[in-house]
């Protein structure tokens, strides 16, 4: 059941470096780099609230 919760943000964070691959071959290097760090930091946030936050 975690692993369809973790789906959605799987899928935006694969399309958030889609973005910031094309966005690095465009040349817009400070831009990619913070859509990158952006996709992981979500990814991170996800897993911590999906598997490691304790519920109440």
């Amino acid at each position: 059941m975690k692993w369809l919760l973790l789906l959605f943000p799987l899928t935006v964070c694969y399309y958030t470096c889609t973005y910031g691959r094309w966005a690095l071959q465009k040349g817009y290097k400070r831009g990619g780099v913070g859509v990158f760090i952006l996709a992981a930091l979500v990814l991170a946030i996800s897993l911590y609230a999906i598997y490691f936050k304790p519920e109440f």
